[in-house]
């Protein structure tokens, strides 16, 4: 059972039938029904599907989940005016902003499609997906880098690629270049390079394509690897995972690399924590999950405490690596950095991160809305957490530019050995009157007032 959950950290448990998908993540042998023994059996089946989500999954429903009528009729419907909500949703709405973190939280069917693909799927973007490089003293627009996928790179453009003509006509500045690649979806766009001696003409069909998630550049010969976001899809069929994978390999040669995990928000968990143990040796073990299922011959929340152990090294073993982090870089990009030092005391630098050591299990009710629900906590191999204290640099630098430049010295020398550990100072992102409303749709929006208080 603790593998099965463990595989749907941060992975939402989406485009199946509601009771097949409540029993992948709670109970291998029973699905999700409401009987007489279940509570709430007098309200609507919508409201009981969630109350029950809640009273199972909610990591922290023993303290903060009250009955079922605790929630039914206590606000005013007023509230809800300018959020365009039905009424038959207000008492789910209300309840689950009465947990006590900001990430449970419902949508109803009517937002729910487009939260659903915010969180599976890069960003989508609409042009030739190259950027380029224009040297004024020459006058020559050169090919800086193409993304993997986009029109640019199965038209064959390449980096180095020097562009001396677009639809027959020579740009002569930047302003002329932007307005000749200018066009829409569907259109072709034919660029002449001169490619080495020869000249080739190239089109362009401007498409649609996943923007990428990991990017690579250098820093005095020093490999340095962005991850962006943990995504399932972007411009790799494997998302962020095989982007990762492709740029490792890329990079083979060098014995050290910088990755930077500034300002990443978070992702799939499945994607941070395959990518975390290509960095691993057989037999070390990634972060620790303790997660919540049903147990379904008592009929009560259990637990399930879970770490992932290398059965094979991992591709780049061997590797030094230099982590850089922020204040920004939370949920997925903590699990990755808890996973790779606790086992090869690899450095950080930047400044302490956001702090956000619980995972959350999405759901699809019966009325195809979106549940969110906290049912996870990651914790180290010492079952200690860096829960809402977050994870300590080595080197403590909140200049991007100067950080970078630390990040960049220690990949040279390969000798430092972490010694930090996790922030002494409660970062306070997970108080709820830290909380901005409504800052997604359905998400949090009630009145300090009609919250409980902690």
């Amino acid at each position: 059972m603790g593998k099965s959950v463990l595989n749907s950290f941060f992975k939402f448990i989406l485009l199946c039938g509601s009771a097949l998908c409540f029993n992948a993540c709670v109970s291998e042998n029973s699905t999700v029904t409401v009987n007489e023994n279940d509570p709430a059996t007098t309200f609507s089946n919508e409201f009981k599907y969630n109350y029950i989500l809640l009273r199972y999954l909610y990591i922290d429903q023993d303290k903060y989940l009250g009955e079922p009528e605790d929630y039914i009729d206590k606000i005013d419907p007023d509230v809800f005016d300018g959020y365009d909500i039905p009424w038959d949703y207000y008492d789910i709405y209300y309840m689950y902003s009465q947990m006590n973190d900001p990430y449970t939280y419902y949508v109803d069917p009517y937002h729910s499609a487009q939260s659903i693909r915010a969180i599976s799927v890069s960003e989508q973007l609409m042009d030739a997906g190259f950027e380029w490089t224009f040297d004024e003293s020459t006058g020559k627009f050169t090919v800086k880098s193409v993304t993997k996928n986009a029109p640019a790179d199965k038209a064959g453009l390449k980096v180095g690629d020097r562009i001396t003509a677009i639809e027959g006509i020579v740009p002569t500045n930047e302003t002329t270049f932007e307005r000749l690649s200018r066009s829409i979806e569907g259109d072709t766009v034919t660029y002449t390079v001169q490619r080495d001696s020869a000249t080739i003409e190239i089109p362009i069909v401007l498409e649609s394509y996943y923007s990428p998630t990991v990017e690579l550049s250098f820093r005095d010969s020093i490999p340095i690897i962005k991850i962006m976001n943990f995504i399932p899809q972007s411009s790799n069929d494997s998302g962020s995972y095989g982007e990762f994978m492709e740029f490792l390999r890329e990079t083979e040669q060098y014995k050290s690399t910088v990755i930077d995990l500034r300002n990443n928000g978070g992702g799939d968990g499945d994607q941070c924590f395959s990518m975390a143990q290509e960095l691993l040796s057989k037999g070390d073990s990634a972060a620790g999950v303790i997660s919540t299922y049903r147990d379904s011959v008592s009929n009560r929340q259990a637990f399930d405490t879970t770490f992932e152990i290398n059965v094979k090294d991992g591709y780049a073993k061997d590797r030094y690596f230099v982590f850089l982090a922020n204040g920004y870089s939370a949920s997925c990009s903590e699990v990755f950095l808890l996973s790779v030092t606790q086992n090869k005391n690899y450095p950080i630098v930047g400044t302490t991160t956001y702090g956000k050591g619980i995972g959350q299990i999405f759901a699809q009710t019966p009325s195809y809305s979106l549940a969110r629900i906290t049912a996870m906590k990651v914790i180290d191999k010492d079952n200690n957490t860096y829960h809402k204290y977050g994870i300590e640099p080595d080197f403590n630098i909140s200049n991007d530019e100067l950080a970078l430049t630390k990040a960049v010295e220690l990949a040279k020398e390969m000798t430092y050995i972490r010694t930090a550990k996790y922030g002494s100072v409660n970062t306070g992102h997970f108080a709820k009157s830290a909380v901005t409303p409504d800052t997604m749709p359905g998400f949090y929006f009630l009145p300090k007032e009609l919250r409980k208080k902690f």
